[in-house]
Parts: C-alpha cells; sequence; structure tokens
C-alpha cells in the first residue's frame, strides 16, 4: 500500500473498525481535528471533520491539494481536487476495495486490550484484526464517545500510525461534505487511473 493510498484508504479503515465489532461504533457526537499520518518513513497532516459517519479529510500530497469526502449513508466517495476545480466519484465500497481496504466484512472482530490516556483524552484500546487484507493488524484509540483518536497498523509496506491532534467536539457544517456548487464529478469505474495529480495505484 503506498502512502498515498493508504491516505485515501484511512477514512475506510476507520468506518470498518467501527462496523463490524459490538463493542466499536460510531462517533456519539460531531468533531473536527488535525488528523496526522507517519507512514513509509513520511509525515502528513490535514484539517478532518467528522459527522454521523460522514467525513472530510483535507490533505496536501505532492503540493497537490485533495479533499476526501466518505458519505457512508449514500455510498458514495468523493476527491476534490480544489487547485484544479475537479472532482471524482466513486461507489464506496469499489472505493474501499481499489484502495487496498475491503470495508464489508463479517471477519473484522475487535478486542478490547486496555486504556490510555492519548492527547489529555481517556480512551479504551482495541486491536482490530483484518484477514486477507493490505492492513493485516491494527490497533485503535477510541474516546468515551467513539472517536478514533489514535491509531496504529502493519502493511506489506510497514508500519503506520495515525493520530488526532486539536480535537474539538461540536455538530459540523452540512456543506462540509459536499462539493462546491457548480463542481460535478466524474463518474469512476473500478480500477481505471486516478484524476491528474494522483499517482495510479
Amino acid at each position: 500500500m503506498t502512502i498515498f493510498r493508504l491516505l485515501l484508504a484511512l477514512p475506510f479503515i476507520i468506518l470498518a473498525a467501527h462496523a463490524h465489532a459490538a463493542t466499536l461504533r460510531l462517533p456519539e457526537t460531531g468533531y473536527s481535528a488535525t488528523r496526522i499520518v507517519q507512514a513509509s518513513g513520511m509525515a502528513f497532516s490535514g484539517k478532518v471533520h467528522a459527522q454521523n459517519g460522514k467525513e472530510r479529510w483535507e490533505t496536501v500530497n505532492q503540493g497537490v491539494r485533495s479533499v476526501s469526502i466518505l458519505l457512508p449513508e449514500e455510498g458514495r466517495f468523493l476527491l476534490y481536487m480544489p487547485d484544479m476545480n475537479m472532482a471524482m466519484e466513486m461507489n464506496a465500497e469499489s472505493a474501499a476495495q481499489q484502495y487496498g481496504f475491503e470495508p464489508l466484512r463479517d471477519e473484522v472482530e475487535a478486542v478490547e486490550e486496555g486504556s490510555d490516556m492519548i492527547e489529555g483524552e481517556n480512551t479504551t484500546r482495541y486491536r482490530v484484526t483484518v484477514p486477507d487484507g493490505d492492513v493485516s493488524e491494527m490497533r485503535v484509540w477510541l474516546t468515551a464517545d467513539g472517536i478514533p483518536l489514535k491509531m496504529t497498523g502493519s502493511s506489506p509496506e510497514g508500519d503506520f500510525t495515525m493520530l488526532l491532534k486539536d480535537l474539538k467536539r461540536g455538530d459540523q457544517d452540512a456543506a462540509l461534505f459536499r462539493l462546491p456548487a457548480g463542481v460535478t464529478p466524474m463518474k469512476m469505474p473500478m480500477g481505471m487511473p486516478g484524476m491528474p495529480g494522483i499517482p495510479p495505484h
């Protein structure tokens, strides 16, 4: 899994961790934070907004700004490139599979391991096993209201970590989970290369 594929797959990994174990759930509140991802010797950070399973994550990759929007209730994944005013849309399940993670697996299991203080928050640590995937095993630290504050995992290309900093709880503007007016996303079928500025997967 390349670092860029990890950046795109992360929302699906988090969604799957919540969706397929009785002890894990979607956050009880909306929130925003700075998400920091470290993998392959590189670090990426960007603003994340989440509300009722929807997620918006703004990142910069090789100087190209991108905004990924996951809408699980609609089964849609949007990738918007502000500098080019272009967007693409994929079925959420197809996007997850293309970017290295399958969100609809019954085999995902979570085991509670203990509790830790992370970024001033009391969290519960879970081990999540994902058989036959690019991510073989990961740990997720959840706050009392279900926010995934930290994550660590392993893939064939090495280990990765995710951490949320400057966490702020509260309802998020619904406009954050929509494309700007006048932007019509291109429908991208499974297996097609990405948009300009996005390396092939």
